[in-house]
């Protein structure tokens, strides 16, 4: 029997991790409190992402076999539960792909026709049809989709950053006003009003999705040395970008007037005005555009895959095992598109795109958030639990040390999961807060009620 060709090492699993993470549709959102955005990304930084890719790293270099986060939570705390987390992870890229594709659409036709960024039903289509484009070309396998990661994200997300840099320190050199105040109060955010700091879940779901390379470990060349250098690589990699490009937004564009999903062709397109080069617009508009391609495969492949190696536990319903002949789970990835198509469909009955784009991505941080909890939870139980295990890569500081970035990962999370349901001061005036609260919760209590459904009505001919 031939054995298959293991295709991805370091550099694929870090422009991965890099697609699936670093968005420029998240740089508006970090961008909103001038310098105090500084101190959300180091929270950020040590209370979700250090945690998440540290431990990451070492259940990946332990415990090598397809399945990613479900093999790690089935071992520590059970099946049902591991398919719940499995679940999460999978249904959140629907409202991943909803925003991404919404923040790229928004981008491009602010470069070409600023009122077509608040048209409805353009914001409805672009999503519509980008998903099925997306998902049909998803279907021709791993390696033709890490192609295109790879030079997408090149092209579509680091040069425009790095563009957005260079204009940025030629704004201060020519004399122009920075938008936001340099002073060392003005860098300590207000966290007495849970609406002011409301932004900070859709922070930490900004920096979800560092474990996403171990859905592909049955194509990785010796998995249990290159997983941990590629998390480690990208985690350097996306703060640094990360906050370059969200303090350039914010030198440019004045916190009221950012656009959460159009800041950043609105700090470009402000830049390139003031070198006289405004035709370069619509240019760096479909940059993005191709860039936002990365984010958009990264994340419909790899919850698809990890989803699908559920399969034999006998929770996942025949309709969703069905494959092509590239082994690529059809099913799951139409299922995926027609949920994204039935969220994009809430643009045409919600009050502003901004206010549908914010219900749609606080829902999004508030289910990936107890998927991570699950990840903290079983990085601490399998040290104990299974203490003997070979691990290529560790935690450091041994039980201590893992037990320390789980329980501070954890709290964090309760933490946001709660003022995630507040409603931001910035579109009060757009929906009352009872009504934003029970809309993210309707709307996320309904993408979470299919595996328990799944889980009543299992029987034993699904295991596969």
């Amino acid at each position: 029997m031939k054995t298959k060709k293991k295709s991805l090492g370091v550099l694929a699993l870090t422009m991965i991790n890099f697609a699936a993470i670093l968005n420029l549709r998240n740089l508006p959102l970090l961008s909103t409190y001038g310098m105090a955005m500084i101190i959300f990304y180091l929270i950020a930084a040590l209370c979700f992402f250090v945690p998440t890719a540290l431990i990451s790293a070492e259940l990946a270099s332990a415990f090598v076999e397809e399945g990613g986060m479900f093999a790690w939570v089935s071992r520590a705390i059970g099946g049902k539960i591991a398919f719940f987390c499995e679940w999460i992870g999978f249904i959140t890229t629907v409202t991943a792909l909803t925003t991404t594709i919404v923040c790229l659409t928004a981008s491009l036709a602010l470069s070409l026709a600023s009122t077509l960024s608040n048209s409805k039903l353009c914001i409805c289509t672009a999503v519509i049809g980008s998903v099925w484009l997306a998902t049909f070309l998803a279907l021709r396998g791993t390696r033709f989709t890490s192609r295109i990661i790879t030079v997408a994200s090149t092209v579509g997300t680091i040069l425009p950053i790095a563009l957005m840099v260079v204009l940025g320190i030629y704004w201060i050199a020519s004399g122009n006003p920075i938008s936001f105040e340099l002073s060392a109060q003005s860098l300590w955010p207000d966290f007495s009003n849970f609406s002011n700091i409301s932004f900070l879940a859709g922070i930490m779901f900004a920096f979800a999705g560092i474990e996403m390379s171990a859905y592909y470990v049955n194509d990785v060349r010796n998995p249990s040395k290159t997983y941990p250098r590629a998390i480690l690589c990208s985690m350097v990699l996306i703060l640094g970008v990360s906050l370059l490009g969200s303090m350039a937004i914010a030198m440019v564009v004045p916190a009221g007037t950012i656009r959460i999903e159009a800041g950043v062709m609105q700090a470009i397109g402000f830049m390139l005005e003031a070198v006289h080069c405004a035709w370069l617009t619509p240019v760096i508009g479909s940059l993005m555009v191709f860039g936002g391609i990365a984010f958009v495969f990264a994340w419909i492949a790899g919850p698809a895959r990890g989803i699908y190696a559920v399969r034999h536990t006998g929770f996942l319903p025949p309709f969703l095992q069905k494959t092509n002949a590239m082994g690529i789970p059809v099913a799951i990835l139409y299922y995926q598109a027609l949920m994204v198509t039935i969220l994009a469909g809430l643009f045409l009955f919600i009050p502003s795109v901004s206010l549908c784009f914010w219900i749609i991505d606080a829902s999004a941080a508030v289910m990936m958030l107890m998927h991570y909890a699950c990840l903290f939870a079983t990085g601490i139980i399998l040290r104990y639990k299974l203490p003997h295990a070979p691990r290529t890569y560790r935690v450091p500081f041994g039980n201590i040390g893992m037990i320390t970035l789980g329980s501070v990962g954890i709290a964090n999370i309760l933490l946001c999961i709660t003022i995630s349901f507040f409603v931001p001061t910035e579109m009060r005036q757009t929906m009352p807060q009872s009504a934003f609260a029970w809309l993210l919760c309707g709307i996320t209590l309904l993408l979470l009620c299919p595996p328990f459904i799944f889980i009543a009505a299992r029987k034993p001919h699904w295991k596969a």
